[in-house]
């Protein structure tokens, strides 16, 4: 469980509860609000995925997932909350920018979460 509560992740849970408690006292910060949201979601599911996959499947706590592992998340989630939901719901609405901004964040959790828990395992184990 330690690795899954790492700064990064951390970060990006503060972050949510920051935006939501700002919606609720109708605060809301308009590109925060918007989009930051969007941009860590990916991240945040895919350190969740990554820490069970590494813990449970494939028992090897170096792995990390492949590029398009997390292009398809991203891709996944703009089609269904961005173009399947707006459709069944006022809630939703689909956007350009929310679908840039799930595609952003796989690439940030690639290249810069990614990398960074895969250095701090890597020193570790030498």
């Amino acid at each position: 469980m330690k690795r899954l509560f790492d700064p990064l992740f951390l970060v990006y849970c503060a972050l949510w509860c920051i935006i939501r408690f700002s919606r609720y006292m109708h605060l809301p910060v308009p590109l925060l609000n918007g989009y930051l949201t969007d941009f860590i979601a990916v991240p945040a599911i895919a350190h969740v995925a990554l820490t069970f996959t590494r813990r449970y499947i494939v028992h090897n706590e170096h792995y990390n997932y492949p590029l398009y592992y997390l292009l398809f998340m991203a891709l996944y989630m703009s089609v269904v909350f961005e173009w399947v939901m707006p459709r069944f719901s006022p809630v939703y609405t689909g956007d350009a920018w929310d679908v840039m901004a799930y595609f952003g964040g796989a690439l940030f959790y690639y290249y810069v979460h990614g990398k960074q828990t895969y250095v701090k395992h890597k020193v570790r184990s030498l």
